[in-house]
C-alpha cells in the first residue's frame, strides 16, 4: 500500500513538473520586449545621372549600426510564434562617395540616418529555448549628400527587407537574437543624380522581456 502511494505521488509530481516546464517553455518569446541591437552592415548605392561621369557608377561601404528595438511576440500555435517589431537607428552610416568630372574634378559623398523599420517575423520553436524565424520588414531612411559642385540635398527612401534569424531564451526575461537581412530601397533623385540604395547586415540583439 505504501509502495503504491509513493509511486502515485511520484507520478503526480513528475506530471506536475512536466506540465509546469511545458507551460513555462511556451511563455518564451511571447509578450512585450525592448532591447538594443548592433549590426555589421554593407551599404551599396547605384547611381543614374545626367552627369556622364557619374551615370552607372556605384559605391559600396562597410559600417556599423546600433538601434533601439521594441517587439511583441504572440503564440499562433503551441509551436509557432509571431513577432511584431519596431526599430530605430541611433547613428548615421556611410553611404560612400563618388568622384566625377564636370569641367573640373568634383566629388560628392553621402550618409544614411533616421533608419526606421517595422517588421513581422513568424518563427518555429526548436526545443523550449530556441526559435528560428523568417522576417519581412518595411524600412525607411533618410539620405544626405554633400557635393563640391552644388549644394547637395537629402531624400527619404523606403524599402522592403527580407531576412532570417534565430532567438534564444537565456532565462525568463532575457532573449538573444541574431539575424541576417537584406533591404532594397526606392530610387530617389537629388540634384542631377538618382541613387538607389541596397543594404545587407548581420545583427545581434539582446532584449528584456516583460
Amino acid at each position: 500500500m505504501k509502495s503504491t502511494t509513493l509511486a502515485l505521488t511520484a507520478a503526480a509530481l513528475l506530471a506536475t513538473t512536466g506540465a509546469t516546464f511545458a507551460q513555462n517553455a511556451q511563455q518564451n518569446f511571447v509578450g512585450p520586449a525592448i532591447g538594443l541591437t548592433v549590426s555589421a552592415i554593407q551599404n551599396k548605392v547605384d547611381y543614374e545621372s545626367t552627369i556622364a561621369s557619374i551615370n552607372g557608377q556605384s559605391t559600396q561601404t562597410n559600417d556599423s549600426e546600433a538601434s533601439l528595438i521594441a517587439s511583441y511576440g504572440f503564440a499562433m500555435t503551441p509551436d509557432w510564434v509571431g513577432t511584431i517589431g519596431l526599430s530605430y537607428s541611433l547613428k548615421s552610416t556611410d553611404a560612400g562617395s563618388v568622384s566625377y568630372t564636370a569641367g573640373t574634378a568634383q566629388s560628392f559623398s553621402g550618409k544614411f540616418k533616421d533608419h526606421l523599420a517595422i517588421s513581422f517575423a513568424p518563427g518555429y520553436r526548436v526545443g523550449p529555448n530556441a526559435l528560428v524565424y523568417g522576417k519581412l520588414a518595411y524600412h525607411q531612411l533618410k539620405s544626405e549628400f554633400t557635393d563640391t559642385l552644388s549644394a547637395g540635398g537629402s531624400n527619404t527612401h523606403t524599402g522592403t527587407g527580407i531576412g532570417f534569424g534565430v532567438a534564444f531564451a537565456l532565462d525568463s526575461h532575457l532573449e538573444l537574437r541574431t539575424e541576417y537581412e537584406t533591404v532594397t530601397y526606392s530610387a530617389e533623385k537629388t540634384q542631377l543624380t538618382t541613387g538607389k540604395p541596397k543594404t545587407s547586415g548581420l545583427t545581434v540583439g539582446l532584449l528584456y522581456k516583460f
